[in-house]
């Protein structure tokens, strides 16, 4: 049956509307759905976002004023280094699923990658994580699911009772990809139960989890001058307010005069991509993604893997076993907490003393070097 003629008229005329303000960038409201607008949704009583408003008036999502890995509308403190952990755990594992229910491709980057090159879990210094997703994931993201809330039964995250629990379902396994390896649950999942995570499971099976796909509507805007708003979307915990940061692939603007330097070597070959954070990619390190588990939980990561770990942090950080009071036990393929060295007193005594920090962050913030003294790498292999 055809539309009448008027009927399709309005149809044409709503849907070029629509297009012409997807492509253009309206004025930006703050928030699509400000704390006023939550309750019932959160358990707060006020928000602890960050006021931005004159400082950083185009910005769109606004952490909280306590710690910058929080949502603020959703959270009043931080949580305990186990509680967050294990709240992030479950978070990742409904974001998957979500993406994989809705058929939206996503791989981890960044820190995650780096946690599950070495022992397939999270590093106790990760306080969010971080994914990736294409173009038409992202619009798809926004034009269909932005301000949805998902909501997942403790049976979801096999917590129906001790001995049915998902985390205890392994990773990992032996292979010759050429990582440290490890179960796919970080070490952790070989403990004995704590009380706080029993304590835990009870709230998720009495309440179950909520969270909230947000998009941020500057996702339309591709410039890497838009340096507020770098972040796409977020999959927010709005028990805790910890949130899984959603950043989008772009495709970089080909020139339509090639240098005539131009290295056509084959081994670089691919499509140039980007992220608005100023990462750029070849398509061919990027895809085909591989399949894996990192905690446990069935994702994706990028296809060449190592090399994006090389070129983000240097080669230390796949080598060197100590990290900012953090040492890894080769046996128990897990980070423990490790005093400093002589020697790593030493280069930290060093590096204030020539106006650095001396923190132990220099590994991890992609500049090589400082912060890790251990042995060669060569631990227990993993799988893809």
């Amino acid at each position: 049956m055809k539309l009448p003629a008027e009927l399709h008229l309005l149809l044409t005329l709503a849907l070029a509307l629509a297009l012409t303000q997807l492509t253009t960038c309206s004025p930006l409201r703050r928030r699509d759905a400000p704390f006023s607008e939550l309750q019932g949704l959160t358990h707060l009583t006020h928000s602890f976002s960050n006021p931005e408003a004159i400082s950083k008036p185009t910005k769109f999502f606004h952490e909280s004023t306590f710690n910058a890995h929080y949502d603020g509308r959703f959270a009043g403190t931080e949580l305990p280094f186990e509680a967050r952990t294990w709240h992030l755990r479950l978070m990742l594992k409904a974001y998957t699923e979500t993406m994989d229910r809705i058929g939206i491709k996503t791989w981890i980057m960044h820190g995650c990658l780096l946690g599950w090159w070495w022992n397939g879990g999270l590093m106790p210094w990760d306080k969010d994580v971080d994914v990736c997703v294409e173009e038409g994931g992202i619009g798809e993201l926004a034009g269909w699911w932005n301000m949805t809330v998902h909501y997942f039964h403790a049976r979801e995250f096999g917590l129906v009772d001790a001995s049915t629990k998902w985390s205890n379902s392994g990773g990992g396994g032996a292979g010759g990809d050429g990582r440290k390896g490890g179960d796919g649950r970080g070490g952790r999942g070989q403990e004995k139960e704590k009380l706080w995570e029993r304590a835990l499971e009870e709230e998720v099976r009495a309440n179950g989890k909520k969270y909230l796909l947000e998009v941020n509507p500057n996702y339309v805007n591709r410039s890497t001058a838009d340096r507020w708003n770098v972040i796409d979307a977020r999959w927010i915990d709005t028990s805790t307010g910890l949130y899984i940061d959603i950043t989008t692939i772009h495709t970089a603007p080909t020139s339509s005069t090639p240098s005539e330097d131009e290295d056509e070597d084959e081994e670089d070959s691919g499509i140039k991509l980007y992220t608005k954070d100023q990462h750029a990619y070849l398509s061919s390190h990027l895809f085909p993604l591989r399949a894996t588990n990192f905690e446990s939980i069935p994702i994706h990561i990028p296809y060449a893997y190592e090399a994006l770990l090389l070129e983000e942090y240097g080669s230390e950080a796949l080598t060197e076993t100590w990290y900012n009071g953090y040492g890894f036990d080769e046996q128990r393929k897990e980070w423990v907490k490790a005093p400093k060295t002589e020697w790593q007193r030493a280069y930290f005594r060093g590096k204030e003393s020539k106006g650095g920090r001396g923190t132990g962050r220099i590994s991890l913030a992609g500049k090589g070097g400082g912060g890790r003294k251990g042995n060669s790498g060569k631990g227990r292999k993993g799988s893809v």
